[in-house]
C-alpha cells in the first residue's frame, strides 16, 4: 500500500497572461481582480477581497502595467 497523500485543495491556476491584480503597496501581495478568485490556489481571502500571493506575482504586475499602458494609448 502506498503512503501517498492527495491534496484535495489543489485547484487549477488561471493562465498568467489573463491574471489581473491591483498593487496594494505590500511586498509579495496584490489584490486579485479576477472573476472567481477562489478557483486559484494562490488567492488568499482577506476581508471583502482576495489577495494574490503567486510566486510569479512581479511578472503578473508587470504584464498588467503593460496592458494598462497600451490601453491608455487607444
Amino acid at each position: 500500500m502506498s503512503d501517498k497523500k492527495t491534496d484535495h485543495k489543489i485547484r487549477p491556476l488561471p493562465d498568467l497572461e489573463n491574471c489581473w491584480v491591483a498593487e496594494i503597496g505590500l511586498d509579495g501581495f496584490a489584490e486579485c481582480r479576477m472573476s472567481g478568485p477562489n478557483q486559484c490556489s494562490h488567492a488568499v481571502p482577506f476581508g471583502y477581497c482576495f489577495l494574490c500571493s503567486h510566486p510569479r506575482l512581479n511578472e503578473i504586475i508587470e504584464k498588467n502595467r503593460e496592458r494598462r499602458a497600451v490601453s491608455s494609448l487607444n
